[in-house]
Formats: C-alpha cells, sequence, structure tokens
C-alpha cells in the first residue's frame, strides 16, 4: 500500500512539473558591455499576463529577480529598470510565467542603444510562432 501511494505522489509531482510553463532563458550578446533596462513586449495571444525576469546563475538557478512586468493587453510592454544593477553580457536571464500562464510561449530577443540607456527587449510570442533562424 505504501508504495502504491508513494508512487501516486511521485506521479502527480512530475506532471505537476510537466504542465507549467518552461522557464525562458537565453544569454545577452548584444553589442554592449552591459545594460540598464529590460523591457518586455506581449506579443502573445494572451490578452494579459504577468512575468519576470530573473537573473540566472551558471548552472541556470535563480540568482535575482530582475523586476516583474505587468503586461495588461495584447501589444503591451513593461519596462524595468533595476537601480544600479545592471546586467553585463555573458550574462544569463530567464522569464518566469505565473501558474495560470495558458498555453506555451517562446521569445526573440533584440537590443537597444539610447543615448542614456541601452534596452535588452524581450519579445515574448506564441510557441510556435517564432522564425526560423
Amino acid at each position: 500500500m505504501k508504495k502504491v501511494f508513494l508512487s501516486v505522489i511521485i506521479m502527480m509531482a512530475a506532471l505537476s512539473v510537466f504542465a507549467q510553463q518552461e522557464m525562458l532563458t537565453f544569454e545577452v550578446k548584444g553589442p554592449e558591455k552591459s545594460y540598464n533596462q529590460v523591457k518586455v513586449v506581449n506579443e502573445t495571444s494572451v490578452e494579459s499576463f504577468h512575468c519576470r525576469v530573473v537573473v540566472l546563475n551558471d548552472d541556470k538557478t535563480i540568482k535575482e529577480v530582475y523586476g516583474d512586468y505587468y503586461l495588461n493587453e495584447k501589444g503591451a510592454s513593461d519596462m524595468n529598470t533595476k537601480s544600479g544593477n545592471r546586467i553585463k553580457k555573458g550574462m544569463s536571464l530567464g522569464v518566469q510565467f505565473m501558474k495560470n500562464f495558458p498555453g506555451k510561449a517562446s521569445f526573440y530577443v533584440e537590443y537597444k542603444d539610447f543615448p542614456f540607456f541601452d534596452v535588452i527587449v524581450i519579445h515574448v510570442t506564441d510557441k510556435g510562432a517564432e522564425y526560423d533562424e
């Protein structure tokens, strides 16, 4: 009986992990040495959602939360500047979605250079809607 109960618990835990949206991760490869803003743009079919950008350790565990983003409609964007905390070229970032995020997402990244700001722009898209490289 204990083996059956333990098997059911393990199966439920495994299914909950697979049912959640995977964290989208990437390495910062833009032309600048560092960036002081991160912008997220909603290009999905989801009307509104919340997500957060995290800075990752080398082993892909979360080092710190860079910021929370609130995207209230399709095409909406949100920007975050964490005072005094620049994101350096070569660092790894991740985008996490709330557990209730419907469907699967993908992304592409662009880098913008402005006179006072260097921005990482993360375009969140529906899975399968991205371009081939």
